[in-house]
């Protein structure tokens, strides 16, 4: 491991509980990593595995964040979350002018994994199966489209943005009214490119995980989902390994086909008949990350293996089923929305074969955790005082 040692490593994101994954990760390879992040006192700056943060402004500029790695000498920089990987991978050749590498895809074909309309296309075109989507061009439209949509459907945003732009819609008469609110809250209008209208798959969500190098799939991972937050549809709060052919087929079908490079989620729900229908390509790191770590599939020293030049054996050899939950981030609170999930999430929390990201031994971002979910506990009770 001493090679690994001797790296400068930074991590994007250190608000992020799979930024923390990723510091935690590479610091039981010997790597003390640096975090980007806008303030001090961090979730991942407070870990024990981080050895510094690189405070940036908010909004930081390329010539900031490439003379703040170039200060600390920072040769390798892990993109994690959609805002990092929209804003810097444009930057990926001047970034190599100064000697430090990022591994991912090309702009492009980060921005056809964004957009769900390209996706759909592509998925089309080489066999995986999708949902029934319609596109409305302007506001006029919904009244038209409406003989169109089977309900339940789902609205959704066109973009991947980092956060949830979608809502359901049960009957013809919420449509026009749910449709605007979100445009509304959002700031979407027709010049952007309105939300679809999408078919809703009832089963329960998985995913397939890869690292590619140049084309070339090196390491896999699925999960699927257990418990969610917000309850309706959000990020994983607990999740499992898993493995399903289908699901590993057409990911890799579509990540072949773009010739991928680096880190990639492509999410699926299975429909009645249990077949894989494609929700997205997440060309990012993922909000489960953690689980893959636990169940050994190491995708952060993937990519400095890729960095490295090193060779990267297929495999897609993992420890299932196994279970991972994030009490703190999200897991309590699905709890308290859902009141029927409190026993099976107590029975989690107890199970010491369930693992978290609340780490004794890693006490400072841990405490973080439990002070910021308190937070949200205050803020949801001070939200349904103001509605009632």
């Amino acid at each position: 491991m001493d090679k690994y040692k001797e790296l400068r490593i930074a991590v994007t994101n250190s608000q992020y509980k799979h930024s923390l994954g990723i510091i935690r990760a590479l610091g039981k390879l010997g790597i003390q990593p640096y975090v980007i992040s806008d303030k001090k006192w961090s979730l991942c700056g407070l870990s024990r595995y981080c050895r510094q943060e690189i405070i940036v402004d908010k909004n930081y500029t390329q010539k900031e964040i490439i003379s703040k790695l170039n200060e600390f000498n920072i040769e390798l920089l892990i993109l994690v979350g959609t805002d990092s990987f929209k804003k810097i991978v444009p930057w990926k050749r001047e970034l190599k002018k100064n000697n430090i590498e990022i591994v991912t895809v090309d702009s492009a074909t980060l921005n056809l994994a964004f957009s769900k309309v390209a996706t759909y296309a592509l998925a089309s075109h080489v066999g995986v199966p999708i949902p029934k989507t319609v596109y409305p061009k302007n506001f006029d439209q919904l009244d038209s489209l409406k003989k169109e949509i089977s309900y339940p459907c789902v609205i959704k945003g066109l973009y991947e943005v980092g956060g949830n732009i979608v809502d359901y819609v049960f009957n013809e008469e919420q449509l026009n009214i749910k449709y605007k609110y979100l445009c509304k809250k959002n700031n979407i209008s027709e010049a952007d490119g309105l939300p679809m209208l999408q078919e809703y798959i009832a089963g329960s969500g998985c995913a397939f995980f890869a690292v590619y190098n140049r084309g070339k799939c090196c390491l896999t991972f699925q999960h699927k989902r257990i418990r969610e937050y917000p309850v309706s549809g959000g990020a994983s709060v607990c999740a499992e390994s898993y493995k399903n052919d289908l699901v590993e087929k057409y990911g890799k079908l579509l990540l072949d086909t773009l010739k991928w490079h680096g880190v990639a989620m492509v999410e699926f729900k299975l429909n009645a008949a249990n077949i894989p229908i494609l929700m997205e390509i997440n060309p990012k790191f993922w909000g489960s990350t953690d689980l893959s770590l636990e169940a050994n599939v190491n995708f952060p020293k993937a990519l400095i293996d890729i960095y490295l030049g090193n060779e990267i054996e297929y495999s897609n050899n993992y420890k299932y089923p196994f279970r991972y939950h994030w009490p703190l981030n999200g897991d309590f609170l699905h709890a308290i929305d859902n009141t029927k999930a409190i026993p099976a999430i107590l029975k989690d929390t107890l199970n010491l074969k369930v693992r978290s990201n609340i780490w004794f031994t890693d006490i400072l971002p841990s405490l973080d955790l439990v002070f910021s979910f308190i937070k949200q506990v205050m803020k949801k009770k001070l939200m349904r005082r103001k509605n009632v």
